[in-house]
């Protein structure tokens, strides 16, 4: 069956509106058991990826710096891992949003506890 390259980025401090402080280790170690648990694999995209975006709720541009991870998956599998992202990447990496490509186009995931 054939798979679609999927994308994701985390940023490596949590937002701004829960203090901004740097994910600590023990996170990526549990996101990358899941990911290989969940989807059989991932692959880390080497270095940090330098981006900035307004917040929605302040109006004010965020910098921050972020891990890439990419997943090929199967078309039908896309929904479980944009459910993923929504409900366990941004929750234990206290994002607003998760940026996705979903193998076709991007999207915004927001956050299943989005609570700012």
């Amino acid at each position: 069956m054939p798979k679609l390259e999927t994308r994701f980025l985390v940023p490596i401090h949590e937002d701004v509106s829960y203090g901004g402080t740097l994910n600590p280790y023990n996170r990526w170690e549990r996101l990358q058991a899941d990911l290989t648990k969940l989807f059989s694999g991932w692959t880390l995209s080497p270095g940090l990826y330098l981006g900035e975006t307004i917040d929605p709720d302040t109006g004010r541009p965020v910098r921050d710096k972020s891990k890439q991870y990419i997943i090929a998956l199967e078309e039908e599998r896309i929904p479980e891992l944009r459910e993923y992202l929504r409900k366990r990447v941004a929750v234990i990496f206290r994002q607003k949003v998760i940026y996705f490509f979903n193998g076709r186009e991007v999207e915004f995931v927001e956050s299943a506890e989005r609570t700012f």
